[in-house]
């Protein structure tokens, strides 16, 4: 059975706490929903004329509180239970386990949707934007079984910070220069 805890690395005796599965899930989902917030307000910002703009700011922080509550749900929905079939699946047919069984595991949640015309794009991408967090925990699974360190969800957020400045500022710049 697949262990779904926190992850730990010892080393000389002591016990070195890394990142749960869901806390990686979560903070990959929230880096992916802030970048879109990101996009957004600029788009925002680019179609709003000047007053709307304080009305944009106001809305942002918002905006961040959903995608939390939005990355909470889908990792306890959608990626975990995922990680769990597919390392299950995989333990049984295979004897181990290895990451090219979760993409299969992430298809199953969104084969109704793809089975609805009108609902085909929503399914895709919400299977684009929940396999990389599937990946990631199931990384950090492995890691951890393993005893290796695992990565802790202060670097996946730094990064994700750094990343949503990115494209902040290059939005910013398209939006002053149009």
């Amino acid at each position: 059975m697949t262990r779904m805890a926190a992850a730990g690395v010892t080393g000389e005796g002591t016990v070195r706490e890394g990142a749960a599965p869901s806390a990686v899930s979560m903070a990959v989902l929230g880096v992916e929903g802030a970048l879109l917030c990101a996009v957004l307000f600029l788009l925002g910002l680019d179609a709003l004329p000047g007053p709307g703009i304080g009305t944009a700011f106001a809305v942002a922080p918002l905006l961040l509180v959903l995608v939390l509550f939005a990355a909470t749900v889908l990792t306890v929905a959608y990626v975990l239970p995922a990680v769990l079939l597919a390392h299950w699946t995989a333990r049984h047919l295979s004897g181990r386990i290895a990451w090219w069984w979760i993409p299969p595991a992430c298809t199953l949640w969104v084969l109704p949707a793809l089975a609805v015309p009108s609902w085909q794009l929503t399914g895709l991408a919400l299977y684009a934007a929940v396999l990389p967090p599937a990946l990631s925990a199931h990384h950090t699974v492995v890691r951890a079984e393993a005893g290796r360190p695992v990565q802790p969800c202060t670097a996946i957020l730094g990064w994700g910070t750094l990343a949503v400045l990115g494209v902040a500022a290059v939005g910013a710049v398209v939006v002053v220069r149009s």
